[in-house]
């Protein structure tokens, strides 16, 4: 039998090459072909309870794109229930260096050290200076308002703000200079409203992770959101349709908080071995890289930013 001319077994290795990469594509493509959320989600009484008042509902979707979507419910009424976030840095110096940055389940984590022991933790607001190293503790600026337990560590700067007053009476919106602080017990801004008196605000197309942050019309019901991106089997999703998703679940007004790598949720999950119960929800991209082909996919693994600041949950009883 004669032997393979070289041309005809390169075509040969290409059309190998070309099949097995076919079939990977298949797979993958398989994998995020998951099916539209039910028309009910999310069904609230049959989310599970990560901790008294906080449920959590998750659901994948195809169109209009393969997305995940990490949605929580906090209730408000919640006897003891309570918020922080990220205090002033050291040798403080407002709109230079007014917080170091952490990773939410660094954030989480130290809070076991205090009276203020988190169960449930998100990023918030957007920093600078950006581009900078994505693991790095270092010190930042923050985009808006920001108050943590009764003091202010970045001034309000016209971005759209949660803000939680002492008596633990919440609401969103937008803080300037003029806007009275002297009441608040904790504040968090971000980039823009995505949902106004229940109406998704119009946006660009760029796709992105996305973390928001929403109140109820009655103010009684807290929504986190974060949708995963930037990987073939999530690819994100626009401030839009970010809107969308607070609505559904229950929001009248949400933010669009800083979101890309920076997007994480977190819990305390008390079932874990060892002193670190810190576990994700979602599948942060914090390094900034891409996996948005099936061949990227396969080497993706979590990475978490340090943020300018988070936002968290714990009890005082």
């Amino acid at each position: 039998m004669p032997l393979l001319h070289r041309s005809s077994f390169s075509l040969l290795v290409v059309g190998f090459r070309r099949f097995a990469w076919l079939i990977l594509l298949l797979q993958l493509t398989a994998r995020s072909a998951l099916p539209l959320a039910a028309d009910d989600w999310p069904d609230w009484q049959q989310a599970p309870e990560l901790h008294p008042g906080i449920r959590l509902a998750q659901t994948n979707v195809r169109e209009p794109r393969p997305m995940w979507i990490h949605a929580v419910k906090i209730d408000l009424r919640t006897p003891g229930l309570r918020f922080c976030t990220t205090p002033r840095a050291d040798r403080w110096d407002e709109n230079k260096r007014e917080t170091i940055r952490q990773t939410t389940r660094d954030f989480l984590m130290d809070s076991a050290k205090t009276d203020q022991s988190l169960v449930f933790a998100v990023n918030a607001d957007w920093f600078s200076p950006w581009p900078a190293p994505w693991n790095m503790p270092m010190p930042t600026d923050l985009g808006g308002l920001a108050i943590s337990d009764g003091v202010v560590v970045s001034p309000a700067s016209g971005s759209p703000s949660l803000m939680i007053a002492k008596s633990g009476v919440a609401s969103i919106a937008v803080t300037t200079a003029q806007t009275r602080i002297d009441d608040l017990q904790v504040a968090v801004s971000g980039f823009g409203l995505c949902l106004r008196d229940g109406i998704p605000q119009p946006s660009e197309d760029d796709l992105h992770p996305r973390t928001g942050i929403g109140l109820s019309e009655d103010g009684e019901q807290l929504f986190v959101i974060a949708i995963d991106g930037r990987r073939f089997s999530r690819q994100g999703a626009t401030t839009h349709e970010l809107g969308q998703w607070m609505k559904r679940c229950g929001a009248d007004d949400a933010i669009n908080m800083d979101g890309g790598g920076s997007t994480t949720l977190a819990w305390w999950n008390p079932m874990l071995a060892g002193d670190d119960k810190t576990e994700l929800i979602n599948t942060p991209v914090g390094n900034g890289e891409k996996y948005e082909t099936p061949l990227a996919e396969l080497v993706y693994v979590p990475t978490e930013r340090t943020n300018g600041n988070n936002f968290g949950v714990y009890y005082t009883d």
